[in-house]
């Protein structure tokens, strides 16, 4: 592999960076104040059943959560967040092969924790995806650190999601990035999530195109991207649809942009044929501009 390529390999057995297909990332959503109603697996009946036909059709990472992070969302409990994920981990470790990483979304220490013991009793493999760029609970950098998980951060400067312009975004990376360091943790087990969506009221639509348009600067961190837009705002306001049921032509539009744009993890709720196409599809005309 090229010395200036974005590369890393998760748990030696999932490559992900430049040159290699891009991995899908199914979400399993637990959480009743999503935005995306449905998306949410209140029935976890469903889950066996979704999660192997998210392997089936093509994803290499499942997105567990449980808990809405959108400032509008009615706040839980950690001991809720666990009353519903924990159940759901159960399940998906029963379920799917070993090579699926399971990716849990929490941004707390006792979730972490939690999920990954439940992981460890069936010898699967957990990375962390964490909203607010290590800002909400600093116990959980101590454990990411010291178990060293590989994580997801997402661009966040004081709440989740708020930055607006990617050089912030750049910026705040790189202190995060740089923090972690300095305690030993292992750079290459570092993902970043530039943060679309409406998080905060000043995020218009533009601003997200404007992220989507820029992720070839963010490759100068030197780090897989992961860009998380399936349904959401953004896609609503260009299009004039207020439905996320209705979004997913957009979704799938703004997906095959992010790929040819640099993008290497897609987190979707749609993981089947046409997504995969579609991916596939931007990465050749990427590879041959």
């Amino acid at each position: 592999m090229e010395l200036d390529r974005i590369y890393c390999n998760l748990f030696n057995f999932l490559e992900i960076g430049d040159k290699i297909p891009t991995v899908i990332m199914g979400v399993i959503n637990l959480s009743p104040e999503s935005f995306y109603k449905g998306s949410v697996y209140e029935d976890l009946n469903r889950i066996e059943h979704s999660a192997l036909e998210m392997v089936k059709n093509g994803a290499k990472m499942l997105d567990l959560g449980a808990r809405s992070t959108a400032p509008w969302s009615k706040k839980i409990t950690v001991k809720e967040e666990l009353n519903r994920i924990l159940p759901a981990m159960e399940i998906l470790c029963k379920t799917i092969p070993e090579d699926i990483i399971i990716s849990v979304d929490t941004q707390y220490k006792e979730v972490a924790q939690s999920t990954l013991n439940i992981a460890l009793q069936y010898n699967k493999k957990v990375i962390i995806n964490e909203v607010s760029c290590l800002k909400t609970d600093p116990s959980l950098e101590d454990f990411i650190i010291k178990k060293n998980l590989p994580i997801i951060l997402m661009a966040s400067k004081k709440i989740p999601g708020d930055l607006l312009y990617i050089h912030d975004i750049i910026n705040e990376f790189k202190i995060t990035i740089e923090r972690l360091k300095s305690k030993g943790f292992n750079e290459n087990n570092i993902i970043l999530d530039p943060g679309i969506g409406h998080w905060i009221e000043e995020k218009t639509y533009e601003y997200d195109l404007k992220i989507i348009n820029s992720l070839e600067m963010l490759r100068k961190l030197r780090k897989p991207i992961l860009i998380a837009l399936s349904r959401k705002s953004f896609i609503g306001s260009v299009l004039n649809i207020a439905e996320p049921e209705n979004r997913y032509n957009g979704s799938l539009s703004a997906t095959a942009i992010a790929v040819y744009n640099g993008a290497h993890i897609i987190r979707t709720h749609d993981v089947n044929k046409q997504l995969i196409e579609i991916v596939k599809m931007a990465e050749f005309l990427r590879e041959n501009k």
